[in-house]
C-alpha cells in the first residue's frame, strides 16, 4: 500500500528515534537536520513570513527534544509528531488570524521565459485560489495544504490529525467541493462534479 509505504520507517530512522527518546542530542540533531525543511514547509503554509515561520520550527524542534521521552516508538516515522507539534505552535502564533496557505506551488509554470499574458493569468489563478483557501474552515484548509501541497497519504494525515481515514475523505470531499463553489462563482461558471475518489 502507497500510503503504509510512505509512513514506514528505516532501521536508521528507528535507531535513531530510540537513541532520542533516551536523550541523545546527537541522534535528535541527526533528526532535526533529516526533517527541518519538511517541518518548516508545513509551518510555512499557516505562517507566511518566513523568519517567523522558521522561529515558530525551531521553538517545535525545541518542544519536541523536551517531550521526546515521552515519545513511543512506533512503525511510523516522527515527522507527523514533529509536523503536529510544529503545526499547534503555528496556529497559536498567528492568534486567531485565519492562516494563508502558499499556494504558489500548487500552480505550475510560472516561469519568466513564459509568455507574460499566461504568467499574469497565472497570477491572477493563484489569488484566485488562496482567497478560496482562506474562506474555508481551518481543519478543511489543513487537509487540503497537507494532502495537496505536501502530498502526504491519507494514514499520514490520520497519525498528524488523529482523524480517521474515512473522515479524512470526507473532509477533503468537502473541501474540494466548496473550493470549486467559491471558485467558480468568482469565474461566474458552474462548478465541475466533484470526484469522489480525489
Amino acid at each position: 500500500m502507497e500510503g503504509a509505504a510512505r509512513m514506514a520507517i528505516s532501521s536508521e530512522e528507528r535507531t535513531l528515534i530510540s537513541r532520542a527518546v533516551k536523550r541523545d542530542p546527537e541522534a535528535f540533531a541527526q533528526l532535526y537536520v533529516r526533517f527541518y525543511d519538511q517541518v518548516l514547509r508545513r509551518v510555512s503554509t499557516i505562517v507566511r513570513d518566513r523568519y517567523d515561520a522558521e522561529d515558530v520550527t525551531s521553538e517545535a524542534f525545541l518542544r519536541a527534544w523536551n517531550a521526546i521521552p515521552r515519545f513511543e516508538v512506533r512503525d511510523v516515522s516522527i515527522l507527523a509528531w514533529f509536523c503536529t507539534i510544529a503545526e499547534r505552535l503555528a496556529v497559536k502564533h498567528v492568534k486567531g488570524r485565519r492562516p494563508s496557505i502558499a499556494v504558489d506551488d500548487m500552480l505550475l509554470d510560472l516561469s519568466p521565459e513564459g509568455d507574460p499574458v499566461r504568467c499574469l493569468e497565472r497570477e491572477a489563478d493563484i489569488a484566485t485560489v488562496r482567497s478560496a483557501l482562506e474562506q474555508l474552515p481551518m481543519m478543511q484548509r489543513e487537509i487540503v495544504s497537507r494532502r495537496f501541497l505536501h502530498d502526504l497519504s491519507y494514514d499520514e494525515l490520520g497519525v498528524a490529525t488523529g482523524k480517521s481515514v474515512g473522515t479524512i475523505r470526507v473532509i477533503q470531499h468537502r473541501a474540494l467541493k466548496a473550493l470549486r463553489t467559491i471558485v467558480s462563482a468568482n469565474a461566474g461558471r458552474q462548478p465541475a462534479p466533484v470526484k469522489i475518489g480525489q
